[in-house]
């Protein structure tokens, strides 16, 4: 029997039967899935189709495969580790919750998570929530970095979980495909899937004032359906995202703005990092190609933590 995998909790999964009416069952991995992944942390994760077995002596069910995915969410589990931590599979957007502050916007942590998503070739939009607090500078600062993001070809929406803002908005333009969430903690993300689809319930909470981040409220990654054909995925707040290992030329190629002054170089295989007569060194100065997307490009390069 088929299953709609909703959520992920180690050996244990939680599964949307695909047919007849006995609604959600909990599943367990067999081992031989468990083996078949040792790069991943996790086999089997939100949006996967898979087999299931039930065991009419014991009543229980058994996960006995998974089937191939058209895409998947994938990033490092820790920077050291080698192994890889599937977010979501089967994606028709992405979308990053983030706020101006309370966390502080972080244009590098934006870039990686969408460096990740045009890898899977799947589209890659932002929120930025809580514009309820915005005042006239702020949020002359949110539609700087909208302009930033503009030109690479992904779009910034405004949004307010509190006052409605662009609410109505985003519930459109989600109501069809697989919407995978995520962000940092204390974005407002759970409060903004609360507000596209009452009901649903999903955890809050608040910010620390020791780090001024947010404090996890949710611990997995949940999917809810939320029509015939929709759904959207709340994934745990993250800290960092490693992205995983892509050559340079990759890594240029998936910053939109960078492939399009790349071929005018002098070298092939420009790095844009020291070379002569390199168009997007050039483009950068000239400000054809934002300073801010640029940095973050050579910091992905350089393998580096820090977020601008």
């Amino acid at each position: 029997m088929k299953g709609l995998v909703l959520e992920s909790h180690g050996r244990r999964v939680t599964v949307r039967l695909k047919s007849g009416d006995q609604g959600k069952v909990q599943a367990t991995l067999r081992g031989k899935i468990r083996l078949q992944n040792l790069k991943s942390t996790n086999p089997v994760c939100c949006g996967d189709v898979v087999d299931l077995c039930y065991q009419p002596i014991t009543g229980d069910w058994t996960l006995e495969g998974v089937e191939e995915r058209r895409n998947h969410m994938v990033r490092k589990a820790t920077n050291l580790s080698k192994q890889t931590h599937a977010l979501a599979a089967n994606l028709d957007c992405v979308w990053v919750v983030c706020s101006l502050f309370e966390p502080k916007f972080s244009g590098g942590f934006v870039d990686r998570i969408a460096l990740s998503a045009a890898a899977f070739d799947i589209p890659c939009r932002v929120i930025l929530n809580k514009s309820d607090r915005w005042n006239e500078e702020a949020r002359s600062v949110a539609e700087h970095w909208r302009e930033v993001y503009a030109a690479a070809g992904i779009e910034i929406w405004f949004s307010s979980a509190l006052n409605g803002d662009g609410v109505a908005e985003l519930a459109l333009a989600m109501n069809k495909g697989t919407q995978l969430l995520t962000g940092y903690s204390g974005a407002g993300k759970s409060s903004l899937i609360n507000a596209l689809f009452p009901g649903l319930q999903a955890a809050t909470g608040a910010i620390s004032e020791f780090s001024g981040k947010g404090t996890h409220t949710t611990t997995t990654a949940t999917l809810y359906e939320t029509g015939t054909q929709a759904a959207v995925i709340d994934s745990p707040g993250i800290k960092e995202w490693g992205i995983l290992d892509l050559e340079p030329y990759e890594i240029a190629y998936h910053f939109p703005e960078i492939r399009k002054h790349s071929p005018r170089c002098h070298y092939p295989n420009c790095s844009h990092t020291h070379e002569p007569n390199c168009a997007v060194q050039e483009a950068v100065q000239e400000q054809r190609i934002y300073q801010e997307r640029f940095v973050s490009y050579l910091s992905i390069l350089a393998n580096e933590d820090q977020y601008n």
